[in-house]
C-alpha cells in the first residue's frame, strides 16, 4: 500500500505526522512536493520531497494525504487538483484536514459530500458538519485539532488494524495516553512481544 503526502513550504507537519505514523504499518509513505527543492514545514523541519506532483501516477495512490498550511505556497495549484480527480477515479482514497480542505473543494472533490474543515465555508453543494473528522465513501476531511482522529479514521478506512482490539489499543494509546492493557492470555503476551515496533502495545513497553 501506497500512502502520498503533500508537502509545501509552511505545512503543518503535526497535522499528519501521526496520519504517516499509522500509514507506514500498512506500506510505504511518499512525500509529494512541487518540485525538487527542499521544503522548511511551519515547525521547523526540512523535507526533501520522494517526488513531484507530476510524476505521481493517479493509478499507483491508495492514500493521498493533504495537510493545511498556507495554501498560497502552493504554486501549482490545478496541477494538485486534477491529480486529486485523477486519484479519486481510480479509486484512490483521498484525506485533507485544516485548510487542506479547500482544495477539496476547489478540485470539487467535496460536491454534495459530508465535510468537516476549520474553514469557513461558502458552498451550497457541501453539507459542512461541526465534527472533529468526517468520512463520506472515500473521502476523509477534519479539523485542524481533530488531526488524532483524522489518522485513526485514515487507518480504519485502509484497514489497517488487525481487529477491533487492535483499533482500541491504538486509540487507547495516541487518543487517552494510556498503555494498552495486558493481554488476558500467554498466547496474547506472546504475540505482543513479536508484534510490530510501531504497535502501541511495543511502543508502550519501551516507555516503561
Amino acid at each position: 500500500m501506497k500512502t502520498y503526502i503533500l508537502v509545501y513550504e509552511g505545512f503543518s507537519q503535526f497535522e499528519v505526522i501521526l496520519a504517516a505514523h499509522l500509514m507506514k504499518r500498512a506500506g510505504e509513505i511518499v512525500t509529494v512536493g512541487l518540485s525538487t527543492e527542499p521544503i522548511v514545514a511551519h515547525e521547523g523541519f526540512r523535507i526533501l520531497p520522494h517526488t513531484t506532483i507530476e510524476r505521481v501516477e493517479a493509478f499507483s495512490v491508495d492514500l493521498f494525504v493533504i495537510p493545511g498550511g498556507d495554501l498560497s505556497k502552493i504554486t501549482r495549484r490545478s496541477e494538485l487538483e486534477n491529480l486529486l480527480k485523477a486519484v479519486q477515479s481510480c479509486g484512490g482514497k483521498v484525506g485533507a484536514i485544516s485548510s487542506g480542505t479547500l482544495l477539496l473543494l476547489d478540485a470539487g472533490l467535496a460536491s454534495g459530500r459530508r465535510f468537516a474543515s476549520s474553514e469557513s465555508i461558502e458552498n451550497s453543494a457541501t453539507e459542512r458538519i461541526d465534527q472533529p473528522v468526517v468520512t463520506d465513501g472515500d473521502l476523509v476531511t477534519a479539523q485542524s485539532h481533530g488531526y488524532v482522529d483524522f489518522a485513526l479514521e485514515l487507518g480504519r478506512l485502509n484497514g489497517i488494524y488487525k481487529d477491533e482490539t487492535d483499533y482500541e489499543q491504538t486509540l487507547r494509546f495516541f487518543k487517552f495516553f494510556m498503555p494498552a492493557e495486558k493481554s488476558a492470555t500467554a498466547d496474547a503476551a506472546s504475540i505482543q512481544e513479536t508484534s510490530d515496533p510501531f504497535r502501541p502495545s511495543g511502543a508502550g513497553k519501551a516507555r516503561r
